[in-house]
C-alpha cells in the first residue's frame, strides 16, 4: 500500500493534537520519506531549531520570537530537557511547536534498531513527562535524511512521519552572520523548512535581520503544524 500526502497529513495532523499514546502506531502506514517542505503555493515558512545548548542564546530568541508575534518549531534534545525543565512549557505557553529530537543527540543512522528505539522512546517520555504527550514531530539526529530504521522507530513511538528540511542555515558551523543569512535567503521558497539552531550566538545575532529579510520577501514564519495544513 503506498502512502498519499493527504495519508500523511491526517496522520501528522492526529499527532499535533495528541491522540497517539507511546506506541500506538497511526493508521496510516509509515511513510518511505521524509516530509522536506511544505505547500509550495504558500507563501508560509516554517523556521525549525534544534533544541540544545545554553539558555543564553535560547532565552533572548524566544523573546525575540515573542516580541515580534513569530511562532516556530522547536526539536528538543532530550538531555536539554532534562538540565532545564522549564523550558518545555515555555515554549508550548508561547504557541511554538515542540518535537522530539533524540535524547542524547547521537548519530543516528550509526545506531542499532534498538538504540534507535532508545533514543526516540526516552525522549518521548521526557515531553511527555513535562508538556503531557510526545510532542508534535520527529526529526532525527545526526542526519538531513532519515533510515527505513528510523522511519519505523518513529511511528512505532507515535511519530506519522519523519521531519527533514529543504533549507539548510548552517548556523551549527558558526559561520559568520552574512553567511547564516544568506544561506537561508538564497535557498528559501514558499513551503520552506529551514534547520536552524539554539545553542550558537550567530543564530541569535543573525535572527532580527532573517526575520526582515523574510518578511521583505512575502514569506512568513509559522509552525510545522500550521505550514503542513496548508
Amino acid at each position: 500500500m503506498s502512502l498519499t500526502r493527504r495519508d500523511i497529513l491526517k496522520a501528522a495532523a492526529v499527532i499535533s493534537a495528541g491522540v497517539l499514546e507511546i506506541g500506538e502506531v497511526p493508521s496510516a502506514q509509515a511513510a518511505t520519506s521524509d516530509i522536506g517542505h511544505g505547500s509550495r503555493s504558500v507563501a508560509k515558512v516554517a523556521l525549525t531549531f534544534h533544541g540544545a545548548g545554553a539558555p543564553d542564546f535560547a532565552d533572548p530568541l524566544l523573546k525575540l520570537f515573542k516580541s515580534s508575534g513569530i511562532k516556530v518549531s522547536i526539536f528538543a534534545v532530550g538531555t536539554w530537557l532534562v538540565s532545564d525543565p522549564a523550558i518545555a512549557s515555555r515554549i508550548i505557553a508561547e504557541g511554538h511547536d515542540l518535537g522530539n529530537h533524540t535524547m542524547t543527540h547521537t548519530q543516528m543512522k550509526t545506531i542499532s534498531a534498538k538504540k534507535v528505539d532508545s533514543e526516540i522512546s526516552k525522549c518521548a517520555a521526557e515531553l511527555t513527562k513535562l508538556i503531557g504527550n510526545h510532542g508534535a514531530w520527529f526529526r532525527p539526529s545526526g542526519t538531513q535524511l532519515s533510515t527505513p530504521i528510523i522511519r519505523a522507530a518513529a511511528v512505532k513511538f507515535g511519530y506519522g512521519q519523519c521531519i527533514s528540511y529543504d533549507v539548510d542555515s548552517k548556523d551549527y558551523l558558526n559561520p559568520s552572520k552574512a553567511s547564516v543569512i544568506n544561506n537561508v535567503m538564497n535557498n528559501v521558497k514558499n513551503g520552506s523548512i529551514i534547520s536552524m539552531h539554539l545553542g550558537h550566538k550567530v543564530t541569535l545575532d543573525a535572527m532580527p535581520t532573517l526575520l526582515a529579510k523574510l518578511h521583505a520577501k512575502g514569506l512568513t514564519p509559522v509552525t510545522l503544524t500550521e505550514l503542513l495544513k496548508a
